[in-house]
């Protein structure tokens, strides 16, 4: 059987902190890690236009991929690493990056306002709609503090079955890591979201199923939004050992 990937969302600016997690992620479940720039190329009606602008975001975009691998090659120097520059938004290249993944993790650019909104999008755009669990890592999240029996796992359950994954996904990392995992049980009412983000603080992870419940839709967003550690959704059953990871050393270009 091959091995599994990792896809890891990275911007012009590769954030640090999701492409460390992402690399110990992999690393730690035998995963290969595939670096993916969603590429965007302006519209305009400029002679010429095309020519300049073009090549110049491709050649920051590959610059960013060559950092990103760099810093994961940190964390996980015998892990198979792929870079691409796909042409398309981030939801769309995202959306079928993960068709042959068994994770997609995204970062917080720490852009404020800006930031939020466009993070906000890209999770809205994919949670519920890829069959395997996504990771958000924040922008305040250290990826160099220790963790152990201090940092557990901590998982989000409201009593729909859309919480199953997440229970699967929850048990699994916390026995890898060897860390406690604890369950918050939500009910209907007013700061969900809060309370999740309270009870995981020094968390290693907090874990939350998706479907078409309320907790997803009116919770989810909150608690990306606030959270101090990395967020993982997770569909209701995540499919496992989605297709092989291809390792390569050059970039491509979709």
């Amino acid at each position: 059987m091959g091995r599994g990937v990792v896809v890891v969302g990275v911007g012009i600016e590769p954030d640090e902190r999701a492409v460390r997690w992402a690399a110990a992620e992999a690393r730690d479940g035998e995963l290969d890690v595939r670096l993916v720039h969603a590429l965007v190329l302006p519209v305009g009606h400029h002679p010429g236009w095309g020519l300049v602008v073009a090549p110049a975001l491709r050649g920051r975009a590959h610059d960013a991929l060559l950092a990103a691998a760099a810093i994961a090659r940190e964390v996980a120097p015998d892990t198979p690493i792929e870079t691409r520059v796909v042409r398309g938004g981030p939801v769309p290249v995202l959306r079928r990056q993960a068709r042959d993944a068994d994770l997609v993790v995204v970062g917080s650019d720490g852009l404020g306002r800006v930031g939020d909104r466009l993070l906000g999008g890209v999770v809205r755009g994919l949670a519920g709609h890829i069959d395997v669990p996504l990771a958000v890592v924040p922008v305040d999240y250290d990826p160099f503090a220790p963790h152990g029996d201090h940092a557990p796992v901590v998982v989000g359950d409201d009593g729909t079955p859309g919480c199953t994954g997440a229970w699967r996904y929850a048990a699994d990392h916390a026995q890898r890591r060897g860390a406690a995992m604890v369950a918050v049980r939500v009910a209907g009412g007013d700061h969900v979201d809060r309370a999740l983000v309270d009870r995981a603080r020094g968390a290693e992870i907090l874990v939350l199923g998706v479907d078409d419940a309320w907790f997803h839709h009116r919770a989810t967003p909150g608690v990306v939004r606030h959270a101090a550690c990395p967020v993982v959704i997770v569909p209701p059953t995540p499919l496992a050992g989605v297709g092989p990871g291809r390792a390569a050393t050059a970039g491509q270009e979709q």
